[in-house]
């Protein structure tokens, strides 16, 4: 309980920060402006495509029923999530800055600038690897493997450790430090890879992240 309390009371300056906030904010509005053009899109489409209805006769509703039903859960499940982490991405720099300033008790470190698209790199190389993890463990459940939660411990190490290394190296360039160890960047990753897998806290697992890896960072640095 004291352990919980520690970790409430060394995080919370910082999740009241308003400079965090408003990135929070401003970051989620973002994304489901981006999201309801997308379904807006979708909605305005269905009914242009005649030459599906020709072909499938009776069963045209019932195949937009069911294409609309599977696009509402794709784009909450998969699409949410991967822009909110792009948008955040634009204001990496700003977050750490304000970790530091938050944390740091002497304040006196000249920080390194990071631009806008260093954090929007970090997502699409976050994507690409987990995508290239998923591919691997279906092919490690299909062809090796056949325990189910084998496979699952695996992709959620491998997938933990990369989110981990990729944020720390944009994070360890800013306060101008070495990236840590492979067995730190493991159990910061999994602790970080569990935010992605909450459905509410997903929205802003990418601050989330960006702050837990700084604050490490900071503690362990003594920075």
């Amino acid at each position: 309980m004291n352990d919980i309390k520690k970790i409430i009371s060394y995080y919370l300056p910082i999740l009241k920060n308003k400079s965090i906030i408003k990135i929070l904010v401003l970051s989620f509005l973002s994304s489901l402006l981006l999201v309801s053009i997308i379904l807006y899109y979708f909605w305005s489409l269905a009914p242009s495509l005649t030459w599906i209805n020709f072909i499938f006769g009776s069963f045209y509703n019932d195949l937009v029923k069911a294409f609309w039903n599977f696009i509402i859960i794709s784009l909450l499940i998969f699409l949410i999530p991967p822009l909110f982490s792009i948008i955040v991405s634009f204001f990496l720099d700003e977050i750490v800055e304000a970790v530091y300033l938050s944390l740091s008790i002497e304040k006196s470190m000249k920080l390194e600038s990071l631009s806008y698209f260093s954090g929007i790199l970090v997502s699409i190389k976050i994507l690409f690897y987990t995508t290239f993890i998923f591919l691997f463990v279906i092919f490690l459940n299909f062809f090796f493997i056949s325990n189910n939660y084998l496979i699952l411990i695996i992709q959620f190490l491998l997938s933990s450790f990369v989110i981990c290394k990729e944020y720390s190296n944009l994070i360890c360039f800013k306060l101008s430090i070495r990236n840590p160890s492979l067995i730190s960047n493991i159990k910061n990753g999994i602790m970080c890879n569990m935010l992605f897998s909450i459905p509410v806290i997903v929205f802003i697992a990418p601050v989330l992240t960006t702050i837990i890896i700084t604050a490490k960072n900071i503690k362990d640095k003594n920075l």
